[in-house]
């Protein structure tokens, strides 16, 4: 198979690099056999990945203006950054990953709908899954494989114009899209210059938008890795068995719970959390109305999220657990507590990364306020983890995203307000934990939880997960569990 005959994105990229390879560089020659690669014939699809992998990553080279940087050819030599060849997949059965590949797997019209697939060291198996289906529907799709260690090198001897065109590159292949698919990893990465990342941020705003308003649906898990087990202290089998119990669960019995939850919520005009560590945190509600986020848009789920109003959040947030804020290169905070006035962060602090936190505020004045209020429903996870996509789905916590709120009016066929108003580059969700910390969630001075369990009967699936389930109507795995 032609890699250019598999989708009509890849023979854009042949022809611009093409037009590279006329360009006397010491990177000429790649871009020419990147380009000549692109047309050849492959017998698998795994060396259909390698290709794309290469050629992208020419692509990056030549977009952010690198190609006769000595400098940064020497550095690439050295940086840890492996090719698609070099990927994993996690080491669990295969009908797991090919579960777990269906779920992610979002085209819904293959005749009308423009993937964008982003895939992860860890992805090898699920991402040739979905790769596959979408070949064998004749979907039109482009493949992004995430090389965080390369791009950010890249990007840290590309000078701002280097950076915003490398942006630019993003969004212009993320145009067509009306469906983002997404499997990565946590891996050690290269760290981005701050400064960087703020003019990458700027530069690929359309892209953020367009995911926000659900002009794009997105689909995305991060499998945890080694690093993330090691960083939670958690045995890595253990680790990765939890990840695949997570994304197995009685969804429509969570689902059922959640829609009655979610009326509750919408219903509401006030909602107040405590817990033990010193969390005390009031917002209004009333006029916005939660979605209910399942496995739709992030695998595993679940959560109902929708947004307080902008300056109604009063009071304080103790969030004990690490955090790696989004584009600070893996930066880590621990134990963070804010303080919040009509809905804006006036103090904070934090056991360890307190400058970090700082820095990543002073990315953005809308990261002073919430964006986003969600409430997690997932029952197998009860404690607080640093992977950012799982820590949020705890059944028995909330999270406020500080940054961005969502812009979309519709989801899932409910027409939808969780607009607050609040605008940034940046979204981070901060999860704090009710369970295990004597925590309660009142709405309009009602108590529907405690100690981090919901405690109408009509909610038991959302504490228990399977156990809520008769056992003879539970599949095998969960029967004696």
């Amino acid at each position: 198979m032609k890699p250019t005959d598999l989708s009509p994105a890849f023979e854009t990229r042949r022809a611009k690099l093409e037009e590279f390879a006329t360009l006397p560089s010491p990177w000429q020659e790649r871009a020419r056999e990147a380009a000549s690669r692109l047309d050849e014939e492959h017998e698998r699809l795994d060396a259909v990945l390698q290709t794309l992998h290469e050629s992208q990553r020419v692509m990056a080279v030549y977009a952010a203006g690198v190609q006769d940087d000595d400098t940064f050819a020497r550095a690439a030599e050295d940086v840890d950054a492996p090719m698609w060849n070099s990927f994993e997949s996690p080491p669990v059965a295969e009908d797991l990953q090919d579960n777990l590949a269906g779920m992610l797997y979002n085209v819904t019209d293959p005749a009308r709908d423009y993937a964008i697939v982003r895939l992860g060291h860890m992805a090898r198996h699920v991402g040739l899954r979905i790769v596959e289906r979408l070949v064998d529907e004749g979907v039109k799709f482009d493949l992004d494989i995430d090389d965080p260690s390369f791009q950010n090198l890249l990007l840290n001897h590309a000078g701002d114009d280097g950076v915003r065109a490398f942006g630019a590159l993003a969004v212009e292949r993320a145009r067509p899209a009306t469906k983002r698919i997404v499997c990565v990893s946590d891996r050690d990465r290269v760290g981005l210059d701050p400064a960087k990342s703020k003019i990458l941020a700027e530069a690929t705003a359309e892209n953020h938008r367009r995911a926000l308003s659900g002009e794009v649906f997105f689909t995305l898990t991060e499998i945890p890795t080694k690093r993330s087990a090691e960083i939670d202290n958690i045995p890595y089998p253990d680790y990765i068995t939890l990840y695949f119990e997570m994304v197995d669960q009685p969804w429509t019995e969570i689902e059922k719970a959640q829609l009655a939850l979610i009326d509750e919520l919408d219903a509401a005009a006030a909602v107040r959390f405590t817990n033990d560590a010193g969390t005390d945190v009031t917002m209004d509600i009333e006029g916005f109305t939660f979605c209910n986020s399942m496995c739709k848009k992030n695998v595993p789920g679940s959560e109902a999220f929708s947004a307080p109003r902008r300056d109604s959040v009063n009071g304080t947030v103790v969030a004990p657990g690490k955090f790696h804020p989004p584009g600070l290169g893996g930066r880590e905070v621990h134990d963070l507590t804010l303080h919040f006035k009509d809905g804006r962060i006036v103090d904070y602090d934090a056991a360890q990364g307190r400058e970090t936190f700082a820095d990543w505020l002073a990315r953005d004045p809308g990261n002073f306020y919430t964006g986003e209020l969600g409430i997690g429903t997932n029952p197998r996870l009860k404690r607080h983890v640093v992977n950012t996509l799982l820590v949020e789905k705890i059944s028995g916590s909330f999270h406020l995203a500080l940054g961005n709120a969502y812009t979309l009016t519709d989801y899932d066929g409910k027409k939808v307000k969780c607009d607050n108003g609040n605008r940034s580059r940046d979204h981070w969700d901060v999860t704090c934990m009710l369970y295990g910390r004597s925590g309660e969630m009142f709405l309009d001075g009602r108590k529907i939880m405690e100690d981090g369990r919901f405690i109408a009967p009509k909610y038991r699936v959302l504490n228990e997960g399977w156990k809520a389930v008769p056992v003879e109507e539970r599949p095998d795995y969960w029967r004696d569990f």
